[in-house]
């Protein structure tokens, strides 16, 4: 299970009825896709993006924090990385033994989770606790505010092992609500022209991407006007082992464009305690 979160496939908005029935037999042949739908309900253009994920271990030598990518670095204690990411957003899951308790809390945007192992609240596992099927648009329709927290608190019985089937997403939520004001004013490609590329100023590697049709923005926020302050947030992870220690540790995250205007995620880890 664990390996699905190195992967990303293409998000897009759910067309029709979502069933019980459907989603199992999708869990069956896809995992993944399944994935897809439970979490990018309704967000338009939505395109294929590198999957990073901050792997938080809490061992018998103490916690051990790193972020990994796809590229098979899992193996590499780092402590950043920054991505292209149309819809910001950030993924981790915590491994670890003797976890009574993983409490997250994000100081601007919000966290949510993804639950395979079916242990946490139902809104964490059941995509027809947060959604309804609109029968005129033909639609399953959202409502993140029965998803999206501030903070969550995950709780774990004597005999549970399966920390690393919960996976914990920052979701720049205010940011899209923002840049999705007025017909998707703030979307380059929507109501808001492409960006004017200087491609003389582009270093070679900009320009084979642009070249390659992979440095467009179109479908990215443009960011120019948004709040300075508010394109960073932190992440606080608070984890609570069987005999009452606590280990806190904090993910800084940034959210700028490029120079082709896309939206870049930058996520740093910072020690805290």
């Amino acid at each position: 299970m664990k390996q699905h979160i190195w992967e990303r496939l293409n998000r897009r908005s759910m067309k029709g009825r979502v069933t019980g029935r459907r989603l199992r037999r999708a869990a069956g042949f896809a995992v993944g896709l399944v994935l897809a739908v439970v979490v990018m309900v309704n967000l338009p253009f939505e395109k294929a993006a590198p999957a990073y994920a901050i792997s938080v271990k809490a061992g018998e030598d103490g916690p051990v924090f790193k972020l990994a990518d796809r590229e098979g670095k899992r193996d590499e204690h780092v402590t950043t990385v920054s991505y292209v990411d149309s819809r910001p957003g950030l993924e981790f899951y915590i491994e670890g033994e003797n976890i009574a308790s993983i409490h997250i809390k994000a100081k601007n945007e919000y966290v949510y989770a993804v639950d395979w192992t079916k242990t946490q609240h139902e809104k964490y596992w059941n995509v027809e606790y947060y959604q309804h099927f609109d029968e005129e648009t033909q639609t399953s329709v959202a409502d993140f505010n029965l998803l999206y927290d501030k903070e969550m608190t995950m709780t774990f019985d004597e005999d549970f092992r399966d920390y690393d089937q919960i996976w914990y997403r920052w979701t720049a939520w205010n940011m899209y609500e923002w840049a999705a004001e007025d017909n998707f004013s703030r979307f380059y490609g929507f109501g808001y022209d492409p960006i004017d590329i200087d491609v003389d100023s582009l270093t070679e590697e900009e320009k084979r991407e642009l070249a390659a049709e992979n440095g467009s923005s179109i479908g990215h926020m443009n960011l120019e006007d948004y709040p300075d302050h508010l394109k960073e947030d932190t992440i606080t992870i608070t984890i609570t082992d069987r005999q009452g220690h606590v280990t806190t540790k904090a993910i800084q995250v940034r959210v700028d464009n490029n120079r082709l205007g896309q939206t870049v995620v930058t996520a740093r880890l910072k020690n805290v305690s």
